[in-house]
């Protein structure tokens, strides 16, 4: 290796580490640890990809940038279907399953994870939890991490009832919850259409909603 491969090695190594922070700053931002298997897969390839680009200098460094630009506009649009789609976003990031639903242990959600009694301690100890008496509802994410919520008085549903202005179909179906007395309590709060509400839940002493009109909106600089 002489000299001069020396150089566009290093030149494709900075030009490459500039290009990856640029990718993933249009990505979004997200924990490291709350990376979904969707997100995982993508930083694979486009690791490969910079692998391949600077192991083999005979190949123009367009062979990886194109394939990484189309991967990452595929995420982007992913990410931008998921907002508005439970659908897509359960097929792209997963669904979360609940492990203990209502102070109960769902052994069947436990073997379709693959999820041993030891996984499930492990974390509740890690929680700073000694039992699963303890606690009402543990759901698995994506992620793998374990959510735990105590046993509490304060939550009536554990999951909103509406979210991005849709009904919660699945969880409402699931615990036979009446769609009248979800419009009941909107009306008490003064909304008569799901469409203007973002986020509505039931708590024990009240029906929390928040209307897309008292969300903060970003506003481009």
């Amino acid at each position: 290796m002489n000299w001069a491969e020396y150089g566009i090695i290093a030149y494709r190594t900075i030009f490459l580490y500039f290009f990856l922070l640029f990718i993933l700053r249009i990505m979004g931002k997200r924990e490291i640890g709350n990376l979904s298997s969707f997100d995982i897969v993508v930083f694979f390839v486009i690791s490969e990809l910079f692998s391949l680009s600077l192991n083999d200098l005979s190949n123009s460094i367009l062979h990886s940038i194109l394939p990484i630009l189309i991967i990452v506009t595929l995420q982007i649009i992913t990410a931008f279907l998921s907002l508005k789609s439970k659908k897509i976003r359960e097929v792209a990031e997963g669904k979360q399953r609940y492990i203990i639903y209502k102070g109960k242990i769902d052994i069947n959600a436990m073997k379709k994870e693959r999820y041993s009694i030891d996984d499930l301690m492990s974390q509740i100890y890690q929680k700073g939890y000694v039992s699963p008496r303890e606690i009402d509802y543990a759901i698995l994410d994506d992620t793998g991490k374990l959510l735990i919520i105590k046993k509490s008085k304060g939550i009536h549903y554990v999951e909103p009832l509406i979210q991005d202005g849709k009904f919660n179909e699945e969880f409402i179906r699931k615990n036979n919850i009446s769609k009248e007395y979800i419009y009941k309590e909107m009306m008490k709060k003064g909304y008569t259409e799901v469409e203007d509400i973002f986020f509505a839940q039931a708590l024990e002493d009240e029906f929390y909603i928040v209307p897309f009109k008292e969300c903060i909106e970003e506003k481009e600089i």
